[in-house]
């Protein structure tokens, strides 16, 4: 019995100290928010498209790695294509369908009110050989997410993705669990990465709600 109780009091603690090690890393240079198993490593990459953007924009990456799992934050600065936001939102939705079989799709809002910022929340199962509406367009968006994010779909490896435009900037909330996890399915902390997200207003402040814990 008394095994069993310091079990169960080990197993609790790790969870504790799991939980704990989650903490919100501000961007305010950025305008975002994102809560993070541990400190990201920060790196660049570069968004390309094969329409809308075949000149690489840059892009702000922050990751963090775990042995089933990978929690990416990308940020691309399209501040002089702002007016284009909807649209690029669209083609990356796009892109993101040609990665694998898209399993589940719903709108997604950040902020209260006037602040409210709409996006796409999806989940991608990955899997090579999709035929594309023409020639070339699954390539292209295999090559897209890699320049994005630095990492590859493998096939079996699924994605959680929250994704915004707000204010000249596209971001992209990525969990990606690979095909080792225990379950081949999410676990909750890409859904609680990819949900940490909020947004600074244009005046550098934060939206009351979210100081509510």
């Amino acid at each position: 019995m008394r095994l069993t109780v310091l079990a169960f009091l080990a197993i609790l603690t790790t969870s504790i100290t799991a939980s704990a090690q989650w903490k919100e890393y501000p961007m305010p240079q950025l305008g975002f928010i994102a809560e993070f198993p541990a400190a990201p490593v920060s790196t660049t990459g570069n968004y390309k498209t094969g329409f809308l953007l075949p000149t690489p924009a840059p892009v702000h990456v922050y990751s963090v790695r775990e042995p089933n799992e990978i929690f990416t934050a990308t940020i691309t600065d399209l501040l002089d294509r702002k007016e284009d936001g909807a649209t690029i939102l669209v083609e990356a939705f796009f892109n993101l369908n040609l990665l694998g079989d898209m399993t589940a799709h719903s709108t997604s809002r950040v902020e209260t009110g006037r602040n409210a910022v709409f996006g796409h929340f999806v989940t991608v199962k990955c899997r090579g050989g999709r035929i594309p509406d023409q020639a070339g367009q699954t390539e292209t968006a295999h090559a897209w997410f890699k320049g994005v994010t630095g990492m590859d779909c493998p096939d079996g490896n699924r994605l959680m993705v929250n994704l915004f435009f707000n204010r000249g900037r596209q971001y992209m909330l990525i969990g990606m669990s690979t095909p080792d996890k225990e379950d081949g399915s999410f676990g909750p902390d890409a859904l609680r990465f990819t949900n940490s997200i909020s947004f600074y207003r244009a005046d550098g402040t934060r939206d009351p709600a979210d100081s509510v814990q």
